[in-house]
């Protein structure tokens, strides 16, 4: 009977696993199609009317990552112009280090010509040059609006290896006209974004990491080979968690809801953000000092996902509580994790806010990772090791 349960849990496992829905079906990906309903909800910048003259007066500027690509994907909207036909080129400066100079060597800018030539396209073409002005690449399509869909948006992607750029690494950029009279996006100062696509698991290797895990358990469980046991399974399960929730809709709703709770907290502080439905944890910030945007993606790294997973992966295993306390503690846990790493945002967010972008890393790697791990501390020494050294002296007394 035991042995069919285990095979049946087996199958369980693989069937969950197989079928999980994964992280993209709940957002679209961006397609250079020249159709533009995947870019609905993504995280944008917008302008006022009337900057420059029509044709070249730029409404908005999107930016988005796909799954398993190495691209920064674009979307840039202007307001009406007289003649829907008109050619619009525009300029899109990266500073790459993202130290607020445009004029290193590592730096790039992407001139982009959009001509709405057909009833229902529009030719966009894009050549990425040094800041020095060498061509490193060219990119053409039909990316964009025709003259009777009005002639106002296009789309383009630029590949991150030839920016120079790679995940997770800080940028800024901005949009602006060229020549005299142009209009600029935004009117003043840039955006910071840290582009991080998310790569999607291969499920063979889940399914087989998984029975793996469980096979091993089940031996030393029977074994009773308990602190290998313990290792292994907690570490185990912490790992099998990140596997499969990773890109899920679990961490697509961690992520939003906590865009969501910074978001209502900050304004209470009059801190201006922003969050955007089909871009999860995406939190567009304006820096106070500087007047400048910074895109703060609540990701993988700073969602408290990871941290989650570990908790629940040492609790459920902990050997000093019962299966009901251990459910118990495990997701009394989880909800603390949580809550600190709230904090540690916050913290982050008000001193980049107060003291500027330069305190981006003093505020992200020093303040906020202190307060984290100091509260962090707290919670194990509560949750974990005062009942470990209070079941010892239990041990100890009896003997």
């Amino acid at each position: 009977m035991r042995g069919l349960l285990t095979l049946l849990g087996c199958v369980l496992v693989v069937t969950v696993i197989w079928f999980w829905p994964p992280g993209s079906w709940f957002v679209q990906d961006i397609k250079l199609d020249g159709q533009f309903d995947d870019w609905r909800g993504r995280a944008y910048l917008t302008d006022v009317q009337g900057n420059a003259p029509a044709g070249q007066d730029l409404k908005a500027i999107y930016w988005n990552t796909n799954q398993n690509e190495q691209l920064l994907y674009f979307m840039v909207e202007r307001f009406p112009a007289g003649d829907a036909r008109s050619t619009m080129v525009e300029r899109l400066y990266f500073d790459i280090n993202a130290n607020g100079s445009y004029d290193d060597k590592i730096d790039k800018y992407a001139e982009i010509s959009y001509q709405p030539n057909r009833e229902h396209s529009g030719y966009v073409k894009v050549d990425l040059f040094s800041i020095r002005s060498e061509l490193l690449g060219n990119y053409s399509g039909d990316w964009g609006d025709g003259y009777l869909d009005s002639g106002g948006r296009l789309e383009f992607a630029l590949p991150m290896n030839k920016l120079q750029v790679f995940p997770a690494q800080a940028i800024r950029f901005y949009l602006t006209g060229i020549g005299t009279n142009v209009d600029r996006l935004p009117d003043e100062g840039d955006n910071e974004w840290a582009p991080f696509p998310v790569t999607v698991k291969s499920k063979y290797s889940i399914v087989i990491a998984c029975l793996t895990w469980l096979a091993v358990t089940l031996f030393l469980y029977r074994e009773r080979i308990w602190v290998f046991y313990y290792v292994w399974g907690a570490v185990g399960l912490c790992c099998l968690l990140i596997l499969l929730l990773h890109g899920s809709w679990v961490e697509y709703q961690l992520e939003h809801q906590t865009s969501m709770i910074l978001h209502y907290i900050l304004d209470y502080f009059g801190i201006t953000t922003y969050v955007f439905d089909k871009s999860p944890g995406t939190l567009l910030v304006l820096i106070k000092l500087d007047n400048n945007w910074t895109t703060i993606d609540i990701d993988i790294e700073n969602s408290g996902f990871l941290e989650i997973c570990i908790f629940f992966g040492l609790a459920i295993f902990y050997p000093v509580y019962q299966w009901g306390k251990r459910t118990l503690v495990a997701l009394s846990g989880v909800i603390a994790v949580y809550t600190i790493n709230i904090i540690r945002l916050l913290v982050v967010i008000i001193v980049i806010h107060g003291w500027g972008r330069n305190m981006t890393f003093i505020a992200h790697t020093i303040v906020g990772r202190f307060i984290f791990f100091l509260l962090i501390i707290a919670l194990y020494w509560k949750l974990m090791t005062k009942p470990t050294l209070k079941k010892i002296g239990e041990y100890v007394k009896d003997a």
